[in-house]
């Protein structure tokens, strides 16, 4: 085997003054080549008409200086992502949106006090996710440019002939929406609204534009409309625009329609890689809506891990949690978010304090609970209900929480036979009812095509606690309606509107779709007038289907009278 050579050192080289001498060496050659290429670039500029002298540094702390100009001079210049986000950016501020019960739709009231309105349908706007849009009324404000430009410009008419003189579209565009925002401060609801929906049918390229107009309808009430420049955003970005989607999923369920809004807010979530706290929020807006509050409070619980500032957030998981029967955690997500506001600085807003003082009343009357309980007893949550101001707490023992939260783990990852099994020990240990196992049971069944099983499991919710869970009528009417039970369904579907109808019309469909399968033109009829009614007076119009849908109706009911 070859001997191996060993490595050279030199010891002169290594001593102090030798390496100090050798890395200036090299520092200095590296600022004159660095110097060499600035001084060829202003050469180059020069040739090409650029006005710019050479400057020559004098010294390696000069060139040092210009490199670090230039480097700060190309940052300026954005790449086409940084040029996006700029764009979106610029599409509108965060407006307050309602206090409405759960957000999404200022809509259907559920029995228990609702999760509001994600507080603003901002503009486009990205936030501490990736796009995150505040929801709280979860939608988005018109455009902040737009609005500024109006306190500049205060004569309608003024705006009017500009926009009719302007020479580009982006001219045209840019008036359009300052003269939308001048209307809309100026309370012209009717003539605002008329120029945003010219703006929906104006065929030019300008989603950000289209999305800030569904911001302004959404703020005027105008739900069906905001939807439809929502869509057309999503299109003209071929199906990636999060933040409209999330916004769109929003003012659908205002209108009711929980199946397309759950829709639009996966797709949201689907595009930010589930990083989006607001879509998060607003899923669970939907969810407890339909009467899931494993799925809500699992919803909230990821939109407060995103964004640890969203109120809204913790104001929902904590009441959530506290009528899911853990009052002590709910307390602790308050808790936490104090700290946290008090650390930044900031103080938590009013609905903070009043979530604790509902919580805290709810507890209070549970001191009499057993050892390893978590409320005392029904009497005591019946008086919570008085005295907490909406706030229903649950009356549930350790072992029976921990099988819940096991049978809506289950669920959620799809299991829905395991999910079963637990749904019905959980059942059992109360006794034979649980209203949240019972109703949550009666979804995986349904899941499970085991429509008979989950009318079972329906009915008791509903007979015993209907006012308290009116969305178990719903879910019974869907499940007679294909178990072709038509009158039950009809009736089913009848006593939902009644708690939902005002606020969601679609119920309203759900009746005449059911009368008419029954040959009752004249309830058929009564119910989508009723819809067209209710939709005119949430959303300012009906859609055309559904005149259409009730003009025929007339025509049947006449014909099934002669």
């Amino acid at each position: 085997m070859p001997e191996q050579t060993p490595a050279r050192t030199s010891h002169a080289f290594n001593t102090p003054d030798n390496l100090a001498r050798r890395v200036a060496r090299r520092f200095a050659a590296t600022s004159l080549s660095l110097a060499a290429l600035l001084v060829c670039a202003d050469a180059l500029r020069a040739q090409q008409g650029q006005t710019t002298p050479p400057q020559q540094p004098s010294s390696s702390s000069s060139t040092d200086a210009k490199v670090r100009a230039r480097r700060a001079s190309a940052s300026k210049t954005p790449g086409a992502k940084n040029a996006q986000t700029k764009t979106d950016a610029a599409e509108g501020a965060a407006v307050p949106g309602e206090k409405a019960q759960t957000d999404a739709a200022r809509s259907a009231a559920s029995p228990a006090k609702e999760a509001k309105e994600s507080q603003e349908v901002k503009e486009d706007a990205p936030q501490a996710s990736k796009a995150s849009v505040k929801d709280g009324a979860s939608l988005v404000s018109a455009d902040a440019s737009a609005l500024k430009e109006t306190t500049a410009v205060a004569d309608v008419e003024d705006l009017k002939a500009q926009l009719k003189a302007a020479k580009s579209n982006t001219e045209r565009a840019r008036l359009h929406r300052a003269l939308v925002g001048r209307l809309v401060t100026s309370e012209s609801k009717a003539q605002a609204v008329e120029e945003l929906r010219a703006l929906i049918e104006d065929e030019r390229f300008d989603p950000a534009g289209l999305y800030n107009v569904g911001n302004a309808l959404a703020r005027l009430d105008e739900s069906r409309a905001a939807a439809e420049a929502y869509r057309k955003a999503i299109t003209q970005r071929r199906g990636h625009y999060s933040r409209a989607q999330n916004n769109l999923g929003v003012v659908l369920l205002r209108l009711g329609l929980w199946d397309e809004a759950q829709e639009a807010l996966a797709a949201a979530l689907r595009q930010e890689s589930g990083l989006y706290a607001e879509a998060h929020y607003n899923m669970g807006r939907l969810h407890a809506l339909r009467g899931e509050a494993g799925l809500a409070i699992n919803s909230w619980s990821h939109a407060l891990m995103q964004q640890p500032d969203h109120a809204d957030a913790a104001v929902a998981l904590a009441r959530a949690l506290a009528e899911d029967g853990d009052p002590a955690r709910g307390l602790a997500i308050l808790d936490a978010f104090d700290q946290r506001a008090a650390r930044n600085g900031r103080q938590s807003p009013r609905e903070i304090a009043i979530a604790r003082g509902e919580i805290i009343a709810v507890s209070n009357l549970s001191t009499e609970a057993k050892a390893g309980g978590r409320l005392s007893s029904s009497s005591a949550g019946e008086a919570a209900r008085g005295s907490a101001n909406s706030l229903h707490a649950l009356v549930v023992d350790r072992q029976t929480y921990d099988l819940l939260q096991r049978a809506r783990a289950a669920r959620e990852a799809g299991r829905n036979e395991d999910a079963v099994g637990l749904y019905r020990r959980v059942i059992q240990n109360r006794g034979g009812y649980f209203p949240p196992a019972n109703l949550e049971l009666g979804y995986a069944l349904s899941g499970l095509k085991r429509h008979e099983e989950a009318v079972e499991s329906f009915l008791p919710v509903a007979a015993k606690e209907g006012a308290r869970y009116p969305i178990a009528f719903y879910h019974l009417g869907r499940l007679y309606e294909t178990l072709g039970q038509l009158p039950r369904a009809g009736e089913a579907f009848t006593r939902a509107a009644s708690f939902y109808g005002q606020q969601n019309p679609q119920f309203y469909v759900d009746i005449s779709r059911v009368r008419e399968k029954e040959g009752n033109m004249g309830e058929a009829l009564a119910a989508m007038e009723s819809y067209v009614r209710v939709s005119e007076r949430l959303s300012g119009s009906a859609p055309d289907w559904a005149q259409q849908r009730v003009e025929k109706l007339r025509e049947k009911n006449g014909a099934a009278q002669k």
